[in-house]
């Protein structure tokens, strides 16, 4: 097989965890982050445990530069994985606007809504772009280690916005090696709402009470928590895109939700409970407020969501607060 190149923006638990897959592949990967982590991420070994086996990746096998000043064999990769906050894909973009070489096409790893369509905004019309859900949960636990802690399915990928698959088709081939599942998804969009739904769940109740996805689901008061949230975003769903996997959200907690944590999820913590833990913006306005504003646009009231938005707004610090 031919050696596929991949570029990965961001070396949070996410990126880290898909630039060690391809490596294993045996892909040629370039890995971006922040300038401040270039150095101890070239000097160690970056490590992946947990749920899809123990992998060592010496010093050198994954090439990392600096986000902000990628090369131009980074830029000109076949295939761009984004996997940096969805408020940060403009900025992490910018290198990559309007300059040669440019990727071949672009694959967001972004959780929510709305990222096809701001890499598309970020890098124009010319670069295909595909769109993912993952239901595979990672903990960064070192600058250089991730926990795998969750796997409730591959990585699902597919086009929302009209590109053509053949790009996509021969990175998933190339990526199929390493040890993250993955594959091509005909019903992208019902996918990512899915994904959506089960967010919307599950990040804020983790954030705000610490508790594994197995405690939330099963604890009676987070459990009715998650039903009610699941019904607002139920009713949001069906009148933004006629899509509605289930008739309410105690019916979603009881036959979609539970089935996907228990067992191989059951251990696994929110991300944005790790975002508040570190100090971190979160996704929140990403996730709840998009299902709050499209409860807005269609008359449909999301005092559920309403109130775990502002819980969660409460972590971020004041200066950063939008008025």
């Amino acid at each position: 097989m031919t050696q596929f190149a991949a570029t990965v923006i961001g070396a949070g638990s996410v990126g880290l965890g898909i630039a060690a897959s391809l490596a294993v592949a045996g892909q040629r990967v370039t890995l971006l982050a922040r300038e401040g982590a270039v150095a101890g991420l070239r000097e160690a070994a970056i490590t992946v445990g947990g749920l899809h086996g123990a992998h060592t990746l010496p010093s050198g096998t994954i090439a990392i530069e600096d986000a902000a000043r990628p090369s131009k064999a980074a830029r000109g990769c076949d295939m761009l994985v984004v996997t940096t906050k969805a408020y940060d894909i403009a900025a992490a973009l910018a290198p990559f606007a309007c300059r040669t070489p440019a990727p071949a096409a672009v694959l967001s790893l972004n959780n929510g809504i709305g990222a096809s369509e701001a890499i598309r905004a970020a890098l124009g019309p010319d670069i295909p772009v595909y769109a993912s859900a993952m239901m595979i949960g990672l903990e960064r636990q070192g600058l250089a280690h991730v926990e795998s802690k969750a796997a409730a399915s591959p990585i699902n990928t597919g086009p929302l916005l009209g590109d053509g698959i053949a790009p996509l088709e021969r990175f998933v081939a190339a990526a199929q090696a390493g040890f993250l599942p993955i594959r091509v998804d005909p019903a992208m969009r019902d996918t990512i709402l899915f994904k959506l739904l089960f967010n919307t769940c599950m990040n804020p109740t983790g954030a705000l009470t610490s508790l594994t996805y197995g405690e939330l689901v099963t604890h009676p008061a987070t459990r009715g928590l998650i039903e009610r949230l699941a019904e607002e975003t139920l009713a949001v769903l069906a009148a933004e895109y006629d899509y509605r996997p289930a008739d309410s959200g105690v019916a979603y907690a009881r036959d979609r939700l539970t089935p996907i944590v228990l067992p191989r999820s059951a251990g696994h913590r929110s991300s944005m409970l790790q975002d508040i833990a570190a100090g971190r913006r979160t996704e929140i306005d990403s996730l709840n407020g998009a299902i709050a504003r499209l409860g807005r646009k269609n008359g449909i009231a999301t005092p559920t969501h309403d109130a775990l938005i502002d819980l969660v707004g409460a972590h971020r610090p004041i200066a950063e607060t939008p008025a």
